[in-house]
């Protein structure tokens, strides 16, 4: 009896290029103004730009002004201020995107101002996305110099239509001919509560510690409001302001509680697309009782994509204390240099 395998050896090209015009066949097709013809996914539809996910150069953000047509048979959905979603089949020509909805519905049009959102798949508004990092930099050094030094950072975001939690933690140490020179930690969560499109109250607590700050542990807890003023592929910024309450339990010197005024802005902004993004955190924490009871946070850098989901970042870190315990100087100063990986 003859082997059956071999048989079907002759038809495997034939299945390939079968299976090839059928991943054609199920890819969106995008004609642009000047005549080129691109295959791929519509990712994302938002303020006159389309997301579109390709083989050969990935995920690409085109102008829709500058589209002929483009034709997708993908399952969308239509969010309209995070309280109303509407699915459908989407359709670009001449730089006017249009919804076809499923139920049989008036066709929708967006124009590039309009600040509605059309992403794949049939979304409810109740789905969580997650995103997140953790980088981690060190140096150890021997001979004439010896000293070593260490940085963790990790962060978690889960994000629903209405409801965003972000969770994440920094450890730095370091040491110099074996004493220990640096130790501190910080841990922050955050829970944001969608009032609007862009609008949300918030809830959040952090616990710090610093040894050579004399601080065993510092807590800060507030509510507030606030305001996501870009929120986009390419460029976000959000700003946050409310009442805190701050209890530090030093280790040498009475413990201090008091209110404070609590102030934070995060932003990121690619400078080149999906190769160079710049980064700003901030949060101050302004006492009420005497702006020598204030003190600071903040994060500027640079971070580089490398290789998949792995990312490199310099990194500037400024704590500023108004306060600080005697023989210390109020502003720590911190370059440094970490890999990571971001999902």
């Amino acid at each position: 009896m003859k082997p059956v395998l071999p048989r079907y050896r002759r038809l495997l090209p034939a299945l390939i290029l079968v299976a090839g015009v059928l991943g054609d066949c199920f890819a969106d097709t995008l004609i642009m103004d000047n005549g080129d013809r691109l295959s791929g996914r519509m990712t994302r539809v938002e303020k006159g730009k389309l997301g579109f996910d390709t083989s050969y150069a990935g995920e690409i953000s085109i102008d829709i002004a500058k589209i002929s047509s483009a034709v997708s048979d993908q399952q969308m959905t239509l969010s309209i201020d995070k309280t109303q979603h509407i699915h459908g089949t989407v359709s670009i020509e001449h730089g006017r995107v249009r919804l076809t909805r499923e139920d049989g519905g008036a066709a929708i049009e967006m124009t590039a101002d309009d600040d509605n959102v059309i992403a794949p798949g049939r979304l409810t508004g109740r789905e969580w996305k997650y995103s997140g990092h953790v980088n981690i930099g060190g140096s150890d050094a021997k001979g004439n110099t010896v000293a070593s030094r260490a940085r963790v950072d990790a962060e978690l975001v889960a994000q629903q239509e209405k409801v965003r939690v972000i969770a994440g933690t920094t450890i730095n140490h370091a040491s110099d001919h074996g004493k220990e020179t640096e130790s501190d930690g910080l841990v922050h969560a955050k829970y944001d509560r969608f009032i609007t499109r862009k609008q949300y109250a918030y809830g959040n607590i952090t616990l710090e510690h610093d040894q050579f700050k004399d601080i065993r542990l510092r807590t800060t807890i507030g509510a507030g409001r606030g305001y996501d003023i870009f929120a986009s592929a390419q460029t976000n910024l959000s700003v946050e302001g409310g009442p805190s309450f701050v209890h530090t339990d030093f280790r040498s010197t009475p413990d201090e509680n008091y209110p404070a005024l609590r102030l934070a802005l995060r932003f990121d902004h690619w400078l080149i697309a999906r190769r160079l993004q710049l980064f700003q955190n901030t949060e101050v924490l302004i006492g009420l009782d005497g702006l020598r009871k204030s003190f600071a946070h903040a994060k500027t850098g640079l971070r580089m994509p490398l290789l998949d989901n792995f990312v490199a970042s310099l990194e500037y870190d400024v704590d500023w204390d108004g306060n600080p315990v005697p023989g210390n100087v109020t502003t720590d100063r911190t370059f440094v240099f970490l890999l990571g990986y971001h999902w």
